[in-house]
């Protein structure tokens, strides 16, 4: 619904205005990821940078005391009371601005960074929390030559952060030139050396960056009469400005776009790039540029109003060759900083599959790529949703922001590809690929072959490619045919790939999980020396047990059949990629894979795995409460079941967690919606498996032994050492120990499974040497020596396209 608002001489139809804030803020994100990127590297500083931070102090405080001493004081004082006011100048501006509640966000801010670097410094300086609050009480004060002190800093960054998005250009570059003052200050003027600056200004950082995240940032977007009078100030007499659906923008970008009716009816486009769409293109840079090669990361332009001119430069030059595609009208900027193109609206509709389904449009699409190419230009964005159909049904290409001036033969071969994807998909690949060659001839169409992969298409065909199989090979062999192009290999885009990363990640986890394990694998290794070998044999072998037990439950869980091979594969080489992260992460992460590698749907696969740690657990329960029951009360020693009060505070803990996830929008959106889709597709996936007798039978039979064979290695590792506990004993403390080490951030529940295990086996009576002993030869036989055949079992499956 539009609203009207009053021009210089006649109404003007505006549409609705946005909202003043973004529930969510890539630069946010940004300064989020920065903040703790500073807390890390303070951290560092305050503990091996000693050193170079006092004779930086040093050098600092010789230099500034060689001034006249009146000078000196006088300079000093200024400068403090100046920074001190940065709080206050931005609580006033925002107030002036009637920002109440950010500027009631502003105290809540300094206060939180107040604290946040009270305990930092408790913990990372090792300074004690009453010595950090006696000095904020005595130091903090402007006219103290200690001021400014760390938590000053924090505050001040932290307030910053929070006020710049709401402020002018001139007001941000005013409080963050303060902001350095403040810092220089900090190392000349204060006693002791600033151990604590790099964390500070990290501490204030993320606590600033968290606020906006939780709270939103304002949006850059421009308002309805911000927007007309950017149009009156080129000339324009807009009389209608309308806003379409952001949801219903076919290229699929962030990009905004208004349709606008001038004085002489005459129609046109806005394009509007603002300053929040180069943050949102931050990390997605940082990810291309380290996971893909220099060729497929887009150039940055140094400004909102360098990238649309380059946009308007390639439609020019499009036009000039006859291209069809909207005509360039004028460049524009808003007073916040906004840029914008113009350009003229013809009337043309969205190019429907069907559309394709006719030779000559077909004919003319190839017409307008090859008058493209031959002006030296490439779209590189060449998706179904960049097509349109004029008046007479003739193509019209749109979105020319990505395109490319001189491009390089890759880039003219992306552009046919995505058009043989997007062609095939509707005739078939015969028929996408004869009728290129009839345009293009079989020299442009040949080097496509390299291209036709899924990294190399726009997002929009690629999903439309996957969804139909073998397409992307099928358009390789007409190309093969039709060209008699040898079979190349497809050109390689990716400077690291995700299966590199999952190996380098698991073997770095794995190096540092090690580490700490040296000396208790010594104690384990010397403690063979009096342990009877046939039992160390026997948990061996059962450990073992455990893959083929494992590979039977996630058959019960998948609804396919599965190669027996490839899936006792994947169960060992779990149980190295489960160093990737706690709780199994990166064993569920694999599994994953694997199904989806053998064709099984995202969702189902992810559905599969749900099923089979709900299987899992539900099975280890019912042992666990078996193991318990049949140990009896006389035989449970000095364990003790939680106190009443102790558990009805954990549910409420968790209740509150769970509400405040609720509560706040964006954690619902990003936690609480995936969880509960995983949830709802792992319970559907249970309804289906419980239709076949079979497949429970294998879920559940095969998670049965799964548990009992862990339970019979950890009974012979105690018999190998003399023993001293009955069966039900020690598997209840073993059972036991597994659920409270389950919840343990560490990966394969390091640290926390063996003290659970030593502390149920010495309250069930056994002699702490043995159950020490007994814990470290179960974990060597079931963690530490599978890490090797899983490493090679992994590597085999990344060299096999297994995942």
């Amino acid at each position: 619904m539009t609203t009207t608002a009053t021009g210089p001489d006649r109404e003007v139809t505006l549409f609705d205005p946005p909202p003043s804030r973004r529930a969510f803020s890539p630069g946010a994100v940004v300064r989020l990821v920065g903040g703790v990127a500073l807390v890390v590297l303070g951290v560092l500083v305050a503990d091996v940078a000693q050193s170079t931070i006092e004779g930086v102090e040093e050098d600092l405080a010789g230099g500034f005391a060689r001034l006249p001493g009146s000078l000196e004081g006088a300079l000093l004082s200024v400068a403090q009371v100046a920074t001190s006011l940065v709080p206050v100048v931005a609580l006033i501006v925002l107030l002036l601005r009637r920002r109440w509640r950010v500027a009631l966000l502003l105290v809540v801010t300094g206060a939180l960074a107040t604290l946040a670097m009270m305990l930092a410094d408790a913990n990372v300086i090792d300074t004690d929390l009453a010595s950090v609050l006696a000095e904020i009480r005595a130091e903090n004060d402007v006219r103290s030559a200690a001021y400014p002190t760390s938590s000053v800093i924090a505050a001040t960054v932290a307030v910053v952060t929070v006020a710049a998005p709401w402020l002018t250009r001139r007001w941000r570059q005013i409080l963050w030139y303060s902001v350095g003052v403040l810092i220089v200050l900090r190392l000349i003027a204060v006693s002791r050396p600033a151990f604590d600056l790099v964390l500070a200004v990290g501490v204030g950082t993320f606590v600033g960056a968290l606020v906006l995240v939780l709270f939103g940032s304002p949006t850059n977007e421009p308002q309805p009469d911000e927007l007309r009078d950017a149009l009156r100030a080129e000339g324009f007499d807009p009389r209608r400005i309308d806003r379409p659906d952001p949801d219903g923008d076919v290229l699929g970008d962030e990009v905004l776009r208004y349709d606008v009716v001038d004085g002489d009816r005459s129609r046109y486009v806005v394009t509007l790039r603002t300053p929040t769409e180069r943050d949102a293109d931050l990390l997605p840079r940082l990810y291309r540029r380290f996971r893909f090669r220099s060729s497929e990361v887009r150039v940055r332009y140094a400004t909102l109003q360098r990238r649309i001119e380059h946009e308007a430069l390639v439609l020019a030059l499009a036009q000039q060759a006859a291209v069809r595609a909207p005509g360039v009208v004028r460049i524009g900027v808003t007073a916040r900083g906004s840029a914008f193109l113009i350009t003229s609206d013809d009337a043309t509709d969205p190019v429907d599959p069907a559309d394709l389904r006719r030779p000559e449009v077909r004919e003319d699409l190839w017409t307008q790529l090859r008058r493209l190419h031959d002006a030296g230009l490439a779209h590189h964005r060449l998706a179904l949703e960049a097509l349109r159909l004029d008046g007479e049904g003739r193509i019209v290409l749109i979105g020319f922001d990505a395109a490319q001036t001189a491009p390089d033969q890759r880039e003219l071969a992306r552009d046919v590809a995505t058009l043989l994807t997007e062609t095939a998909l509707v005739v078939g690949a015969n028929d996408a690929v004869e009728s290129a060659v009839g345009v293009l001839g079989s020299e442009r169409v040949a080097p496509a072959l390299r291209m036709l992969q899924p990294l190399a298409l726009p997002g929009a065909t690629r999903l439309r490619a996957k969804e139909a199989d073998d397409l992307l090979e099928a358009l390789r062999r007409e190309i093969n045919r039709d060209t008699d192009e040898p079979g190349l290999e497809l050109e390689d885009l990716e400077r690291i790939k995700p299966k590199t990363l999952l190996i380098l990640g698991a073997s770095a986890l794995a190096f540092y999980s090690l580490l700490p394990q040296l000396a208790n694998l010594d104690n384990t290794l010397d403690a063979f020396g009096t342990a009877q070998p046939a039992w160390i044999v026997a948990a061996l072998a059962a450990s073992a047990a455990t893959y083929l037990f494992a590979a039977v439950s996630f058959q019960g869980a998948v609804t396919d059949t599965l190669p027996v091979g490839s899936n006792l594969r994947a169960q060992v080489a779990s149980s190295f990629a489960g160093l990737v992260g706690p709780a199994g992460a990166g064993g569920f992460a694999l599994t994953t894979r694997f199904l989806e590698r053998l064709g099984v749907p995202t969702a189902e696969a992810g559905g599969s795995v749900a099923v089979n740690a709900i299987g899992g657990f539900l099975v280890h329960l019912t042992f666990l409460a078996g193991f318990v029951l049949w140990a009896g009360s006389s035989g449970i020693g000095d364990i003790s079941l939680p106190d009443g009060h102790v558990v009805l505070l954990v549910i409420v803990a968790v209740l509150v967690v769970l509400g405040l996830l609720a509560a706040i929008t964006p954690l619902r959106r990003r936690l609480l919606a995936p969880a509960w889709a995983t949830l709802r597709t792992g319970l559907g996936q249970i309804g289906r498996t419980f239709q076949h007798p079979s497949r429970v039978a294998g879920l559940f039979g095969g998670s049965a032994g799964l548990t009992l064979t862990y339970v019979i290695a950890i009974v012979c590792s105690v018999q190998a050492f003399g023993g001293g506990l009955s069966v039900p004993q020690i598997g209840a403390a073993y059972l036991g120990a597994v659920a409270i080490a389950s919840i343990a951030p560490t990966p394969g529940g390091l640290g926390a499974l063996e003290s659970a295990m030593i502390a149920g086996f010495t309250a069930f009576g056994l002699a702490d040497g043995v159950a020490v002993s007994a814990t470290l030869t179960f974990r060597l036989a079931t963690f530490w020596l599978p890490l090797l055949p899983g490493w090679l079992a992994l590597g085999w499956m990344q060299r096999n396209d297994e995942l």
